[in-house]
């Protein structure tokens, strides 16, 4: 048999450990389907603090902060220049030679395709703004379209001005006329040539929805994947339009109080309570319209500022927890350049951020004056439940039912903010709450009343049992989730097909196969899977990419192919044996998780009995020192030799070793460095004659991992959890006496 294991990219030690939830498995229909924003996005905007007087200087050094500051480790991405860019007359904006709007060479004066430079040279993403119609200047020269014989006259609508908050004077396109998609066309061409990422359009109405269906086209047709983002305060009774156009759309107007001491209220504070809690309501309407590829923009998180942005702690902490259940975009209004030191705690709370990525938005279940409460169920049967007092003055306790939440019995209680864990509560839950202030937790239902599945029986990510679809006579996953109650699969294994470019077992393309189908039954019946990338045998993807860049576009398309929430990779053999290549891997990571906000990842890797040997120490200190902000390293705890039967005591040495090297790399403390480890053991006989792990090891395993809460518990494989028939082949079967998944069914056990 042999030992094909892989690097997992899992989200599961901060899923487990009460911190990011998984994607419940109820999608709204007709989303856009131009690939963007799987999740919502998240970065940054200049308008709530740059407001009108934006520069190059002040947008580089807002990157540089985003940086420095940790935040782009967090998933903050995005850096986006809101509006005041152009260059206005007195007639309204000055324009290029194709009529479109001129860059104000004062504020900009190396030109957007620079600045987009410099900030994708950070690791991040460039942001742009743009509004409807044609500027009026462009209609008094009659300006050419671009590529066309048509004219800007030729497509002006003149009786009808579009709304526009910088230098006005804006008129309609008549989409009817030839020519008018084009000039949007050469519009989105040159936005793609200065390699924007992220295009929000602003002052968008039901009038406008011709122009969103054009700039739709036109950025599809640029070349270049870009962000499509609308704003601001839409007509819910177009909220299926606004989904299958773009990829947000602002619920509401402006967060922004305009009350500060500057020229049009510009300034400390930024907003205010009431501009924040008016978003409670907006939120309870527009939820059934989100999901991935489309989300409810609730507008800026006015966070990293303190007090001055106009908001209590608590009233920030309420702003954050609300965002996050809406899974409403995460995009900072605040100067990065002077974060404080309480806000920055709370914006790299990956639990939080966890909840806003998980691509489901939250419902109202409880609105009885200033109580409220929000929940929302993810797939592997947990709930995340927010309590809120959105009152000014006056503690008041709020409560809710489990059965409201949607189930009966008990449930285990983890605090998302703090991280504590609260234990088992029977019935209901409740908090004693200050003016603005939030309680925000995971729960996992402990009892089996009604219809409900335990926790256990569903216990998601962290389980994930390899499957390898290839060879083994691979049984049917959705056969293995009925059995057993597992949600999730790690499928395998992705290599090289001799080029820097993915495929299952390097020769089975990533769509439109039998790996896919198996996939959509999957999620079909209420699962999810990563994919493992690496393993023993084959062609490694981190040898032959030549690059870390060129690393993570392999890694990039099979994240892209399924719409991955985790990666799973395995790093053995010659590819963990070069330390170029494991410092390309390392590289390579950093690029996609900065690129896929709230993507996790796991890193796999061979063990002694005592923990890493040196190159796994290598790889642990190579990942800190570089800043990667890996989720889980785990590793595989067999092959030692020497017919070891007591391999679930030394499974649990390892894992001390391990827990001890994550500890020291990262500057972790215990509770912290045991969630960010796992281990991924062989059932049976294993590589090395006379070795064998037996059911009983499983359950050493199982305890071990319940007491510290580990970020993984798993296994190779599903394919040889099951007795061997005469004559039948190691790879499909464990070579010890059991019945069908006995394995399988001790880990899943595991509820974090």
């Amino acid at each position: 048999m042999t030992r094909i294991r892989s690097l997992v990219v899992a989200v599961v030690a901060l899923m487990i450990a009460s911190a990011i939830p998984l994607l419940a498995s109820a999608r709204p229909a007709a989303a856009s389907d131009n690939g963007q924003s799987v999740r919502p996005a998240m970065g940054w905007s200049s308008w709530s603090f740059v407001r009108r007087n934006p520069t190059e200087a002040k947008i580089k050094a807002q990157a540089d902060a985003m940086v420095a500051s940790g935040l782009k480790d967090h998933g903050f991405v995005f850096i986006n220049l809101d509006d005041f860019w152009q260059k206005c007359d007195s007639n309204g904006f000055v324009v290029d030679s194709y009529g479109r709007w001129a860059v104000d060479t004062a504020k900009f004066p190396s030109g957007m395709k620079a600045l987009a430079d410099y900030i994708h040279g950070k690791g991040l993403k460039f942001g742009f703004y743009v509004t409807p119609g044609i500027a009026k200047n462009a209609v008094t020269a009659n300006t050419p379209i671009e590529g066309t014989s048509y004219h800007a006259k030729d497509i002006a609508d003149t009786s009808k001005t579009e709304k526009n908050y910088n230098c006005k004077n804006m008129y309609y396109i008549d989409y009817e006329k030839p020519g008018a998609q084009e000039f949007v066309n050469s519009w989105a061409r040159q936005f793609a040539s200065w390699a924007v990422d992220y295009l929000k359009i602003d002052g968008v109405g039901s009038a406008d929805i011709p122009d969103v269906q054009a700039w739709d086209k036109a950025l599809r047709a640029s070349g270049r994947p870009i962000n499509f983002a609308l704003s601001n305060n839409l007509p819910i009774a177009n909220a299926s339009t606004w989904r299958q156009l773009s990829n947000s759309w602002r619920t509401q107007g402006d967060v922004e109080c305009y009350c500060g001491p500057g020229s049009n209220g510009s300034g400390y504070p930024l907003t205010d309570w009431s501009h924040v809690s008016g978003r409670f309501d907006s939120a309870a309407s527009w939820q059934q319209y989100a999901g991935p590829g489309g989300w409810n923009d609730l507008d800026s998180l006015e966070l990293g500022n303190g007090d001055q942005v106009g908001l209590t702690a608590d009233q920030r902490r309420s702003h954050f927890t609300l965002w996050a259940m809406a899974a409403s975009p995460l995009l900072l209004g605040t100067d990065l350049t002077h974060l404080d030191s309480v806000d920055k705690a709370m914006l790299t709370n990956d639990r939080l951020i966890g909840v806003d990525q998980d691509g489901v938005a939250a419902k109202r279940i409880v609105n009885s004056g200033v109580k409220q409460v929000w929940s929302k169920k993810e797939s592997d049967g947990q709930y995340v439940v927010a309590l809120f007092n959105t009152g000014t003055s006056g503690s008041t306790s709020v409560s809710v039912n489990w059965s409201q939440v949607g189930f009966s019995g008990s449930g285990d209680v983890t605090d998302l903010w703090s991280g504590s864990h609260k234990g088992v509560i029977a019935d209901s839950y409740s908090a004693t709450l200050r003016p603005g202030e939030t309680r925000l937790i995971r729960v996992k239902p402990v009892s089996t009343a009604g219809t409900l599945r335990t926790a256990a029986a569903s216990p998601g990510m962290a389980v994930a049992p390899y499957e390898y679809l290839g060879w083994g006579s691979p049984q049917n996953p959705t056969s293995v989730m009925s059995a057993t109650g597992v949600k999730w699969f790690t499928l395998a294994f992705i290599l090289s097909d001799g080029t820097c470019n993915p495929k299952w077992d390097g020769s089975r393309p990533l769509t439109g196969g039998n790996d896919q189908s198996k996939i959509n039954a999957i999620r079909a019946a209420g699962g999810d899977v990563m994919v493992s990338v690496g393993g023993w045998s084959g062609a490694k993807l981190g040898e032959k990419c030549s690059s870390a860049s060129a690393l993570a576009g392999a890694y990039q398309k099979v994240i892209n192919a399924y719409g991955l929430k985790a990666l799973d990779i395995d790093i053995e053999n010659t590819e963990w044996s070069n330390a170029t290549v494991r410092q390309r891997v390392v590289d390579a990571l950093k690029i996609v998780k900065a690129n896929n906000a709230g993507l996790k990842t796991v890193i796999t890797f061979g063990t002694t009995t005592s923990g890493p040997d040196s190159t796994g120490v290598d790889m642990i200190k190579r990942a800190a020192d570089s800043g990667l902000a890996n989720d889980v390293w785990c590793i595989m705890p067999f092959d030692f030799g020497g017919g070891s039967t007591n391999m679930g005591t030394l499974t649990t040495q390892a894992m001390d070793g391990l827990k001890s090297r994550v500890k020291s790399a990262y500057g972790y403390s215990d509770a912290t460095a045991y969630a960010h480890i796992g281990l991924s053991s062989m059932n049976g006989k294993t590589d090395d004659s006379g070795e064998r792990v037996r059911v009983a090891d499983f359950k050493t395993m199982l305890a071990y991992a319940q007491q510290h809460h580990i970020g993984r518990l798993t296994y190779w494989s599903v394919n040889r959890d099951r007795a061997c028939a005469s004559g039948t082949d190691g790879d499909a079967c464990s070579g010890v006496s059991q019945q069908p998944y006995d394995y399988l069914k001790v880990f899943a056990q595991y509820t974090g």
